[in-house]
Formats: C-alpha cells, sequence, structure tokens
C-alpha cells in the first residue's frame, strides 16, 4: 500500500469518505486461481492512478458488489438483518470481459449466480442510489489503461471457470467504516 495512501487515511479518519455504503462478498485473495488471472495482466498495462486516489491496479480485495448505494441514514440494523438471511453461495467465476470508461478499463469475471440476483435485489429495498438499474455480478481482475482491455477478453471453457465460495461478507459505510461479517 502507498505511504500517501496510509496516510490520507490517517488525516481523513472519521470523515466521509464515499457517498454511500455497499455490501460485498469477499473472496479468498490467497486464491491460486485468481491470482494466476491476475497475472496474466501485464505490468505495462495496468492503470495505476494518481497518488490522490490511493492507485488501482490489480484487485487487492476480490469481492463481488452485491449492491453500492446504500444510504448513509439506513440503520446497520436493517443492513444486517438482511445479511443474517444470506448464505455463502457457490461462485462460478466465467467469461472475463471488460468495462470501460474514459480514464481506464476494468478487465473482469463475469459472475452468474441466481442467490447473488436475490440479494442484490433484497438489499434494493433498502434506501439507496445507483446509476446502474440493471444488476451485473461480476469480480475485478484488475484495472488498465485505455484500451488495453481488450486483448484480456475471452470466453472460457468448463475447464478454465474457477468455482469459489466467498469466505466473508463486509459491510463497507459511507464513513469509510467496515463490517465483517463471517459465513
Amino acid at each position: 500500500m502507498k505511504i500517501n495512501h496510509i496516510y490520507k487515511q490517517l488525516i481523513n479518519e472519521g470523515k466521509e469518505k464515499h457517498s454511500y455504503g455497499c455490501v460485498m462478498l469477499f473472496l479468498d485473495e490467497k486464491s491460486t486461481e485468481l491470482k494466476r488471472a491476475q497475472k496474466l495482466i501485464k505490468e505495462e498495462d495496468l492503470y495505476l492512478g494518481t497518488e490522490d486516489d490511493g492507485g488501482y491496479g490489480r484487485e487487492t480485495e476480490p469481492h463481488v458488489t452485491i449492491l453500492y448505494g446504500i444510504h448513509k441514514d439506513v440503520p446497520d440494523e436493517d443492513v444486517e438483518e438482511l445479511i443474517e438471511k444470506m448464505s455463502a453461495p457457490e461462485l462460478v467465476l466465467e467469461d472475463i470481459t471488460l468495462f470501460d470508461n474514459p480514464d481506464f478499463d476494468v478487465v473482469k469475471f463475469d459472475v452468474n449466480n441466481e442467490d447473488l440476483n436475490k440479494y442484490n435485489k433484497m438489499f434494493s429495498e433498502l434506501p439507496h442510489t445507483t446509476d446502474y438499474p440493471d444488476y451485473h455480478a461480476h469480480v475485478t481482475v484488475a484495472y488498465v489503461k485505455p484500451g488495453k482491455g481488450e486483448q484480456y477478453v475471452q470466453k472460457l471453457d468448463k475447464t478454465q471457470k474457477i468455482s469459489i465460495k466467498p469466505n466473508k461478507i463486509v459491510y463497507s459505510k459511507s464513513d469509510g467504516s467496515k463490517k465483517t461479517y463471517d459465513f
């Protein structure tokens, strides 16, 4: 982690860091399969961001976002009540695709799982704001320079797909704090 990012975290401790909160399923960051996919990304293609944004590069906390956009005034108890209804789904990381925008391409695995869709719908009942009305579950591999992501897109056959279970649920609040729940 960059020292400037750590310093910025200490300065901003207690201040609102994000506009909204989110609920995510975290995957084992030591997963051999995920590490292998990240190693496919060439160093010179990585988008590293700036010192001010904490950098990007390879994803260091692999996760699937259930819902981003939870309003800061939603009581923790409301979120926790929904978390209690969840169980660890078996996730299959499928084709490698990308999201592109002017600043960088996001190289990602698509995840197709009905439980994730159900969880997204559950949490969508909470007050939230989103610019993305359609839920597309994914696991980010890395952020690359604009136009560099297309070379990493690939259809995976059955033998290449990665099956993995999340090991925890994380509620990341708008103030920057995180609450972790084990399955």
